[in-house]
């Protein structure tokens, strides 16, 4: 069990410096962080007790209080993902059970110092209010978890690795009542069944760090992918292999992008992210909590268009609608107000844009779309 133990950790601190120092921080990436120190804390203070402590009752009994903060975590994370302007800080009292049994904890441990041996009746006291304490949330949380998830649309990789995180977490509760259960049968062979528990609640810990890793590496565009689609650019090729070589990245970028594109386009449109005018790259990225590597990626090899571009056309479509609403509730029309309105900084650049864009100036798509209207309205006239 002390190897499980000692590895879950290693593997706790490593998922933690990717998180740390790998990925942009988030609201999400940082309860994750949160996870996997409480996972790394918890195997520590175990491998601590199995090789420092000699009071077997401590060794095998006595449950440590961050077990307790698993559930909620993952619990959050599931809001972060799913709910728009979440905010940890509104759900504060989710860890007052965490407060509440690390207090209790210290206090046993401090006991255990001063007068050098255990106070049974306290530390039974303790592990049967830890323990249906951290059964039943344990329990609650992830089970939510998963029903939100479930209502929600989320992309693959985040569905994934919430409803498998909180599997572990079930299976680990799972084991409690299993415990109990072979405990009342077999009282004789308490010492194994507490050990084969403990140990399986161990793995799946490792399980967990292992799921938040490799949801780590999957969302991370490697560092090459950039410096070889510009080198690919610079070499000449022969029409037929330029063709097929472009297919062939059409079809990549399709099976990596689709769903992420599908995310932040949505995002785009939904919240108007446009309508900022000084949104930029980073902003976008903190915004739609996606790397901004992978959202200069989509957009200049999926969607073969810089940021600017695409940020633009949304902002000109929104001018057009509210020019055409204009024109049918006869309204005065100020251009450059509702350039304005539609996010572009300038005269200059809302002009340059919709001249390349739409192919007009904004008179002449003016003129055009009153003179359309004017027909239209003329022949419900003679209609």
């Amino acid at each position: 069990m002390q190897y499980i133990v000692i590895i879950g950790a290693f593997q706790a601190l490593v998922a933690l410096w990717l998180l740390q120092f790998r990925e942009r921080k988030s609201v999400s990436n940082y309860l994750f962080i949160f996870l996997l120190s409480a996972i790394a804390v918890h195997l520590v203070i175990k491998f601590v007790i199995f090789n420092f402590i000699l009071d077997e009752s401590i060794r095998q009994q006595m449950n440590t209080f961050i077990g307790v903060c698993y559930g909620p975590l993952i619990y959050l994370y599931t809001l972060s993902k799913t709910k728009k302007e979440f905010s940890v800080a509104r759900k504060w009292y989710i860890f007052i059970p965490l407060f509440v049994l690390m207090i209790a904890y210290f206090t046993i441990s401090c006991v255990f110092v001063i007068l050098n041996h255990v106070d049974q009746k306290l530390l039974d006291l303790y592990n049967n209010f830890s323990l249906y304490l951290i059964f039943s949330i344990n329990l609650y949380y992830p089970l939510k978890s998963i029903l939100i998830i479930r209502k929600a649309r989320l992309e693959k990789i985040e569905y994934d690795v919430i409803t498998r995180i909180s599997c572990c977490i079930l299976f680990m509760e799972f084991g409690v009542i299993l415990s109990k259960t072979l405990l009342h049968i077999y009282p004789e062979e308490a010492q194994l069944i507490n050990l084969s528990i403990r140990s399986a609640a161990y793995f799946l810990l490792l399980v967990i760090c292992l799921l938040i890793v490799r949801k780590s590496l999957k969302t991370e565009i490697p560092e090459y992918s950039s410096i070889g689609l510009n080198e690919i650019a610079q070499v000449s090729f022969n029409q037929n292999f330029v063709e097929e070589n472009t297919s062939l990245k059409t079809i990549n970028y399709e099976i990596r992008f689709s769903e992420l594109w599908q995310k932040m386009d949505q995002s785009v449109r939904q919240k108007q992210l446009y309508r900022d005018c000084d949104l930029n790259l980073d902003q976008l990225a903190l915004k739609t909590e996606i790397n901004k590597y992978q959202i200069s990626e989509m957009l200049n090899g999926y969607k073969h268009k810089p940021f600017y571009r695409y940020i633009n056309e949304y902002r000109i479509e929104y001018f057009k609608n509210i020019v055409e609403k204009a024109i049918e509730k006869e309204e005065n029309i100020n251009f450059l107000s509702f350039a304005y309105e539609a996010g572009f900084k300038s005269k200059s650049s809302f002009n340059r844009y919709f001249k390349e864009i739409i192919g007009k100036t904004p008179s002449e798509y003016y003129k055009g779309l009153a003179n359309e209207n004017k027909q239209h309205s003329g022949f419900e006239i003679s209609a």
